[in-house]
Parts: structure tokens; C-alpha cells; sequence
């Protein structure tokens, strides 16, 4: 399950998934992030992926945010955010896109649950 808005006060997209994340709703995902792109093209943004609570995703599903990444970049986005699940994953996630990140385009970060 996902949530994707527009928060007007960051200028920001926002997408939040959690659960279990199947290649369709990935799919279902990539199809309204497009529409948002549309809608905000015009004016400075950035995005925010956030799937820190995903449970489990389809082998797919971080394809399609890279896809979803490269398309923000593609319509302007001053800075795509992802925040991964584990710290390891943000830091091989940063490693893979070093020069993205150096630069200021993309980051990766982690958020841990208190427990």
C-alpha cells in the first residue's frame, strides 16, 4: 500500500509505502507519480520516497523507484529523497549514486523505529 500528495508548504512529493508492495501497485504508482509530475513541472520541487515500513516488495519494486527517480530528475526535481529501511541499505543505495548524492541531486537516508 502506498500514499503519494503533493505538500505545498516543502514544494515536495511525497510518496509513503508500507506492508507489502506487489509490482503492480508499483506500476499503479509510477502511472500516478507521472500525473503529479505533470502537474508540478512548472514550478521548483523536490520528492520524497519513503518506504522505510515496507515489509517485503517484489523483486521490481526498487526498479520502479528508480524509475520514478530518474523520471523527478527528468521534470525538473531539484532533489529526490529516499528513505530506506535499513541503515546498510541507505549507505549501499548513497555508494551506488555517489556522484547524484555529492552533488546535491539525490540523498539516502534511513529511519530507524524506536524500540
Amino acid at each position: 500500500m502506498y500514499l503519494i500528495s503533493w505538500n505545498p508548504g516543502k514544494r515536495q512529493i511525497e510518496a509513503s509505502f508500507g506492508g507489502y508492495i506487489t509490482n503492480g501497485e508499483a506500476k499503479v504508482f509510477l502511472e500516478e507519480m507521472t500525473e503529479y509530475l505533470r502537474m508540478h513541472s512548472d514550478e521548483p520541487f523536490s520528492i520524497l520516497i519513503d518506504y522505510a515500513t515496507v515489509r517485503r516488495m517484489d523483486d521490481g519494486v526498487l526498479t520502479s523507484f528508480e524509475n520514478a527517480r530518474e523520471a523527478g530528475q527528468f521534470a525538473g526535481a531539484e532533489k529526490v529523497t529516499f528513505v530506506a529501511r535499513t541503515d546498510d541499505e541507505a549507505e549501499d543505495l548513497t555508494d551506488s549514486r555517489l556522484q547524484q548524492v555529492l552533488e546535491g541531486q539525490e540523498e539516502y537516508v534511513a529511519y530507524r523505529l524506536a524500540g
